[in-house]
């Protein structure tokens, strides 16, 4: 019944006829068992081809084979020339390659390339289900794996897998002990500088004779002395390892084991029988003893290793705390001197503070100051700059210097505390001494002094003071100079003493005042200088103011000029003599009579008198227009008269001998003294009367532009050549008080026919200028600069 029950065919809808309903490629019938064993590589045989159809009939072999036309190469490589005859199978050749050019890896892989004659025996205690499967499928026995047989020939040995991670994990819990044979003994004799080891000595390795084994013995100081050694596991034998359970299907029975160290506890199926022992091989070896003796040699050795290194890491810590030990000590030592300096450094300020406090029985002094304070500042000069020991004289000295400025008169008792400032000098004012005042510049202990103790008293002096008596003061800051820092002394020249100079100029009189302006003020000269500068414009026109009616007799004015000669600049002076003098010198010479029987010279000689103010071409043209004329005519009526030649000689001798030699080799007095010369040659040689020359013409006047129609064209005088104002009166407009300004300063002031910027282009001196917006412009190369009236006044003056 049941072979009957076998041949039937289910007419039942599967699930597998549901899924390959519309699948024209489905196998028609039942399966095979050795289509359900192989797949696609199953070979059917007679009795499964035959298949009872619905027809009655049966089919055999008239299937379509898929296998039929399909075959596998057994051995070789593509494109191989010689053809596989069956023979030699067994034996592959190796490679030329010597073993001692190859790596590790390489000999690795080479002896799994081999052929293993035992390899798979144990099949034959089995069905061999696995060799069919494989030869089925195209596999030749003793060739590796593949369509070009390319894969290995002997199977990866297993190897102990310990730890928590489970088997065929890529990343192993320990290292895998290393064989002495994978151990480079050469390459650790190279690096250690020791001589290679003779092959065959190593302990694991076999010698030339057959089953005779060497050892060789190392002793504690020689693997301290390599500190080589092998690569050992993470995980040591005797380190507990986590209790996980673990199944072991290896074996035929399946067993529970407590943890992964169990795997390795299972000795291996003893053999039923000896003829797989290979020739030579003892029956009897214990492989995991000798294992685990190994483990114990390593574990000892890598003790020893680690108890040397940590020995030399002692050593090398007791030498660093012995370096560290002294250089602590040091510190300490350094710390403690600096506590003591401290220490010695608090001690005096708190001494001198306790008897700087009222009502003390041995109040503190200057003199106690002085030397406490230099001996910080001299011993204890890093405390004195770290800690700010400076500011301290705030607090405690500058009271007691109050103190004693307290009743001083600096402008009457000019030496007095000099020596005492002088010594406070020395000890505050230094770069250690800098004090930092917020919102000003850094300044020494000794200039705060000078500016909050010594400043209010001068100050207070020198608002008392009498600007006609400059001496007191004078004296008083020159004695003070070495010990007045600079910043301090030129505010009291600047916000002090010049204020009250020029207060004094703008009331200073030279008509009513007694005492000249220059015994007062040129004395400020030296310390001043430039800063004067502002004061001498009113002065020059309080002079000119006095010399209005002035006449040459008086000599006062030369006296009251001669000083300023070298304070105001060659320029200013001449154009001031030019306006205020010269005009009255030419008056004179033209009131001057010449009369050869009774000649007075005191005009001449006034007028001589100012030849050191005067420009040389003014002088000569003041002769040339004024005198010598005049007294050419006189020579020659004198000579119509039937004179003494003698005496006609004599007096023109007299007259050449008072003019100066330089004033000899001019033009116009030569061309002069010449014809005096002409005419009394005339004279003397009876030619007839003598006729007075016709005198030159005067120079005319230098070209101007043309006036406005509000302003008649100037004519020519003997005075300077300018335009004087149409205003009277206070100037409205900046135009009229820049042409006040010129017409007092002696300046001309007209307009041009140029234009700038749209406004008239006018001659100040020799200066071009024009004024736009209440704003003087000067041409200056090819730039329009602004300028003020006052500084056009000085330019126009030094360029005259």
């Amino acid at each position: 019944m049941m072979d009957s029950d076998d041949e039937k065919e289910a007419f039942e809808v599967t699930d597998y006829d549901l899924a390959n309903e519309f699948n024209i490629n489905r196998p028609q019938g039942r399966q095979t068992k050795a289509q359900a064993i192989y797949g696609m590589w199953a070979q059917d045989s007679d009795d499964e081809n035959e298949r009872t159809g619905f027809g009655g009939g049966s089919r055999k072999g008239g299937g379509f084979d898929p296998l039929g036309d399909m075959g596998f190469i057994s051995r070789g490589f593509k494109g191989d020339k010689k053809e596989d005859d069956g023979e030699g199978d067994e034996k592959d050749p190796e490679p030329s390659t010597s073993k001692a050019s190859k790596t590790q890896a390489q000999r690795r892989h080479a002896k799994l390339m081999k052929t293993d004659k035992d390899f798979a025996k144990w099949q034959k205690h089995t069905s061999g289900f696995g060799e069919k499967l494989l030869i089925q499928m195209g596999y030749i026995p003793g060739k590796g794996v593949g369509k070009f047989n390319q894969g290995i020939v002997r199977p990866v040995e297993a190897t102990k897998h310990k730890g928590k991670g489970a088997i065929g994990h890529g990343r192993p819990l320990r290292q895998t002990i290393v064989s002495d044979d994978e151990i480079d003994d050469e390459e650790i004799a190279r690096k250690l500088g020791e001589p290679a080891p003779v092959k065959g000595t190593s302990k694991w390795k076999k010698n030339d004779v057959k089953g005779q084994k060497t050892y060789v013995y190392k002793t504690v100081d020689e693997v301290k002395r390599t500190g080589v050694s092998k690569k050992q596991p993470k995980s040591l034998p005797n380190q507990h390892l986590t209790k996980v359970k673990v199944i072991d299907m290896t074996g035929p029975e399946q067993r529970v084991l407590s943890g992964y160290s169990e795997i390795s506890k299972g000795h291996d199926k003893p053999v039923e029988t000896f003829e797989t022992l290979e020739a030579g091989k003892k029956v009897f070896e214990m492989p995991e003893l000798m294992h685990n003796l190994d483990i114990l040699v390593e574990m000892a050795e890598q003790r020893i290793i680690k108890h040397d290194r940590q020995l030399h890491h002692e050593d090398d810590t007791i030498v660093n705390l012995q370096h560290e030990n002294q250089k602590t000590s040091s510190i300490l030592e350094q710390e403690q001197a600096v506590i003591d300096r401290l220490s010695t450094v608090i001690e005096v300020i708190e001494s001198l503070a306790e008897r700087s406090n009222p009502g003390h029985p041995n109040p503190v002094t200057l003199s106690d100051f002085e030397d406490s304070f230099q001996r910080l500042r001299e011993d204890m000069a890093q405390e004195w700059k770290a800690f700010q020991l400076v500011d301290i004289t705030v607090a405690l000295v500058f009271p007691l210097i109050r103190t004693e400025l307290r009743d001083w008169k600096p402008i009457s008792e000019t030496k007095t505390h000099l020596d005492l400032f002088q010594t406070w000098k020395d000890i505050l004012d230094c770069v250690d001494c800098q004090m930092i005042i917020q919102d000003h510049p850094a300044i020494t202990a000794y200039e705060r002094l000078v500016w909050e103790e010594w400043m209010p008293v001068v100050r207070r002096g020198v608002t008392g003071w009498n600007v006609h008596d400059c001496d007191p003061l004078i004296e008083f800051l020159e004695n003070w100079l070495p010990l007045t820092p600079r910043w301090i002394l030129d505010n009291i020249l600047d916000q002090l003493v010049f204020p009250k100079l020029q207060r004094a100029v703008e009331s200073w009189n030279p008509l009513t005042d007694v005492v000249p302006i220059h015994s007062w003020l040129h004395p400020w000269l030296p310390l001043l200088g430039e800063q004067l500068a502002p004061l001498y414009i009113p002065i020059r026109q309080k002079f000119g103011s006095a010399l209005r009616d002035w006449h040459p007799s008086d000599s006062s004015a030369k006296t009251i000029l001669l000083p300023w000669k070298p304070v105001f600049s060659k320029g200013t002076m001449e154009a001031f003599v030019i306006r205020h003098i010269v005009p009255k010198l030419a008056m004179c010479l033209q009131q001057f009579v010449v009369n050869p029987y009774q000649q007075h010279l005191e005009p001449f000689e006034w007028v001589m008198a100012w030849e050191d103010f005067m420009p040389r071409p003014t002088l000569v043209k003041i002769f040339e227009s004024n005198f010598l004329p005049k007294w050419l005519q006189v020579l020659c009526s004198w000579l119509n008269n039937n004179p003494n030649y003698q005496e006609v000689v004599a007096w023109y001798s007299g007259w050449k001998k008072l003019f100066p030699e330089y004033l000899h080799a001019e033009p116009g007095i030569k061309s002069f003294f010449n014809q005096a010369l002409d005419v009394m040659k005339r004279a003397v040689s009876g030619s007839g009367p003598v006729q007075v020359p016709r005198p030159p013409p005067p120079p005319g006047p230098p070209p101007a532009a043309p006036p406005l129609p509000s302003q008649p064209a100037s004519k020519w005088s003997n005075e300077p050549v300018m335009v004087k104002s149409s205003a009277t009166g206070i100037p409205t407009t900046f135009k009229d008080l820049v042409e006040k300004k010129a017409a007092e300063s002696g300046i001309l002031f007209a307009p041009t026919q140029r234009r700038q910027a749209g406004a008239t282009v006018y001659n100040f001196g020799h200066l071009l200028m024009y004024i736009d917006r209440g704003v003087s412009y000067v041409q200056q190369g090819t730039d329009w600069t602004p300028t003020s009236i006052y500084t056009m006044i000085d330019m126009a003056l030094k360029g005259s």
